[in-house]
């Protein structure tokens, strides 16, 4: 089960898990039970996808206020260790083609935040953090609310 502060659970969404509208929505739904945190990284796919469709900047930045949703900084990431994490998988991981992954991995790693995303292979790697589904992650938290 996710991190939890004071009662609320504590997690980092991926830019794919972001794109599933209802997982988002239920997120909206239950944000007094959750604080999502966003990845640098992510927060920066997301906000190209907005404005790239027309959206302004105030109106992403609305609906992430909306989702209650909290930027993790950039000096959270040790870019040493992502480095590090990027050579010891290089074999099944190209560094080119999984630079965010490691980012955002390691991100969650120095936060300690579970990770929603539908890309769990690629963060295979990752330790001290459980990586969910957004439907695990909901199912997890029926289980924990009856």
């Amino acid at each position: 089960m996710s991190k939890r502060e004071e009662g609320v659970v504590r997690v980092a969404i991926d830019s794919n898990a972001y794109r599933n509208v209802g997982f988002i929505n239920y997120l909206k739904e239950v944000k007094q039970d959750v604080r999502v945190f966003i990845p640098s990284i992510v927060f920066l796919e997301i906000g190209y996808f907005f404005l790239s469709k027309g959206l302004s900047w105030a109106g992403y930045t609305k609906e992430i206020e909306k989702l209650g949703g909290v930027v993790a900084g950039w000096a959270t990431i040790d870019n040493r260790r992502v480095i590090e994490r990027s050579i010891a998988q290089r074999a099944s991981m190209p560094f080119a083609a999984h630079f965010r992954d490691f980012v955002i991995g390691v991100q969650c790693e120095a936060l300690q935040l579970d990770l929603i995303t539908y890309n769990k292979r690629h963060f295979g790697w990752c330790e001290g953090i459980e990586v969910i589904t957004p439907e695990e992650f909901a199912a997890s938290m029926v289980k924990t609310r009856t």
